[in-house]
């Protein structure tokens, strides 16, 4: 069962417990983390480390952080809270590289948009599994690159946080402080419902997005395609290799999803195909109905 989490502990308790924070990958979401932290407050010394000294140091250029690496052993050797903000498929390798030069005290998270594999793999290699706290920011953007990042990003949406049951109840403090810090509402989820939910709302409206696109290209259409069009697709700009190592990673959930889309496409089908105005009407204004209600809540 979901969980929301209040009277959350924020920049104050970071600037007493987090001296030095290394975020590792600089685009859109970890040169957002740096702008965010420090137009909130945050007194710390943020690193950045990248596989490319170029990337990191466009972001260190741009002010979104205080110091510029490669040397993710260095960094993790020094910092008290880590960030891991790079595709998916790196965060294995990047579990065993930290692991070999934490200290003691470090605390570990993520930005990841699946979380059961992670979590999965953080058990497997870290020696101190219960010092990463699962995390997923629900803010991003189609754009990329440090040069996207905004101190804003993250306010005023919902981060997931997954800890399990043996979790350092400090680990989950200090994770929960860093977004809050951020502007963010923290939601607590298990890693298996998290995945579950981002399938629905987050890794299917980018496969539509793509598929209407797909359609435009064989059909025709894009003389005349205008604002709808392109609001409806912006998703389908986001950075490629990225949305396809987050696919993958949510394969099952996803399937599941589409499953469900397939069937309602279906129905969609049929409701046209037999001319039946009155169906059409009651499903759309139902819809219609869902989603206001949503945006109330929002």
């Amino acid at each position: 069962m979901p969980i929301w989490v209040h009277d959350v502990n924020g920049l104050d308790l970071l600037n007493r417990e987090v001296p030095v924070l290394t975020v590792v990958g600089t685009g859109l979401v970890g040169a957002s983390v740096g702008l965010g932290l420090r137009a909130a407050g945050f007194l710390g010394h943020v690193i950045g480390v990248g596989r490319r000294d170029s990337t990191v140091r466009r972001a260190l250029k741009l002010n979104c952080i205080d110091e510029a690496t490669t040397d993710l052993a260095a960094a993790a050797s020094r910092s008290r809270l880590l960030l891991l903000a790079t595709p998916l498929s790196r965060f294995a390798q990047l579990f065993e590289q930290i692991g070999a030069h934490a200290g003691e005290d470090l605390v570990i998270t993520d930005a990841g948009s699946t979380k059961q594999q992670v979590c999965a793999d953080a058990r497997r290699i870290l020696d101190r599994p219960g010092r990463f706290v699962g995390a997923h920011p629900m803010a991003g953007s189609e754009q990329q690159g440090p040069e996207a990042a905004r101190a804003d990003l993250f306010r005023g949406g919902t981060c997931v946080v997954t800890p399990e049951a043996d979790t350092d109840t400090q680990a989950i403090a200090l994770v929960e402080s860093l977004w809050r810090s951020l502007g963010m509402v923290l939601l607590r989820m298990t890693p298996q419902e998290h995945d579950r939910q981002t399938a629905v709302i987050s890794h299917l409206p980018h496969v539509v997005a793509a598929l209407l696109v797909g359609v435009a290209n064989e059909q025709g259409g894009w003389p005349i395609a205008s604002t709808g069009f392109r609001d409806t697709t912006r998703l389908a700009s986001s950075n490629p290799p990225m949305r396809a190592d987050i696919m993958l990673a949510n394969r099952e959930a996803l399937v599941e999803a589409l499953d469900v889309f397939a069937a309602h496409l279906q129905r969609m089908k049929g409701r046209l195909a037999d001319a039946d105005g009155a169906a059409l009407l009651d499903w759309l204004t139902e819809l219609k109905k869902a989603r206001d209600r949503w945006l109330d809540e929002h």
